[in-house]
């Protein structure tokens, strides 16, 4: 599951909506109805796909991004945890995990197993969820509109396109461009992702250090 909530959050940090953005978007937005047919040369998916392309950009830049999330899954799963990103570094903390990513060692924390794995974050050997939820921009057609005060983006996958996450959801609010849900259909379900505490900037890069003199009595295991 670590894996999987790792690609939606990637989505859902891509998708932040300036104010003023967020009131012209208003002005051309398609109806409820019309959202599922909308091409990605109109000018709502055209704005949609530029506003989304800038945000990656710059929640994967210098200063990177925290938050703490709630996962419900058909409302029988529920997870949650912490999250800290900065370009390709990354930290996450869970109820059974921590993962420290640096960008090139990532060191997985198992609680209670008194273990500590190191990988290679760039060939995931392990992460087959990773692999089979890999999301790229391009394998989507988009658009947004509003729901109550805030703003929606959508995310639909084109014909043809090869992915697991047909449909996207990110709920967004428009006055400090925190993400407030992400809604992701896989199969027959939805998978919703709730955030809280977003913050944009201010990540020291001493946030992706594994502290290993504070687990010595954990045995390390080199997976790769």
């Amino acid at each position: 599951m670590t894996a999987f909530l790792r690609t939606l959050l990637a989505v859902v940090l891509t998708m932040s909506l300036s104010k003023a953005e967020a009131c012209r978007v208003a002005a051309d937005s398609p109806s409820a109805a019309t959202v599922g047919t909308m091409q990605q040369e109109t000018p709502n998916a055209r704005q949609a796909r530029r506003i989304f392309d800038d945000a990656y950009e710059m929640i994967y830049g210098q200063e990177g991004a925290s938050f703490h999330y709630r996962i419900s899954i058909l409302g029988i799963y529920s997870s949650e945890g912490s999250g800290w990103y900065k370009g390709n570094k990354s930290k996450s903390t869970t109820k059974k995990s921590i993962i420290w990513d640096n960008g090139d060692i990532k060191y997985i924390l198992r609680k209670g197993k008194g273990i500590v794995e190191i990988h290679d974050p760039k060939v995931n050997k392990k992460d087959k969820l990773l692999q089979k939820f890999k999301f790229n921009r391009d394998d989507y057609d988009y658009s947004v509109d509003r729901e109550g005060d805030n703003m929606l983006v959508h995310l639909t996958a084109k014909p043809g396109a090869d992915v697991n996450m047909k449909k996207i959801e990110a709920l967004l609010s428009p006055g400090s461009h925190k993400p407030i849900e992400l809604r992701i259909k896989v199969s027959f379900f939805w998978a919703k992702i709730y955030f809280s505490d977003f913050k944009a900037g201010g990540i020291d890069d001493s946030l992706f250090r594994f502290p290993r003199e504070q687990y010595p009595d954990h045995k390390i295991i080199d997976e790769r």
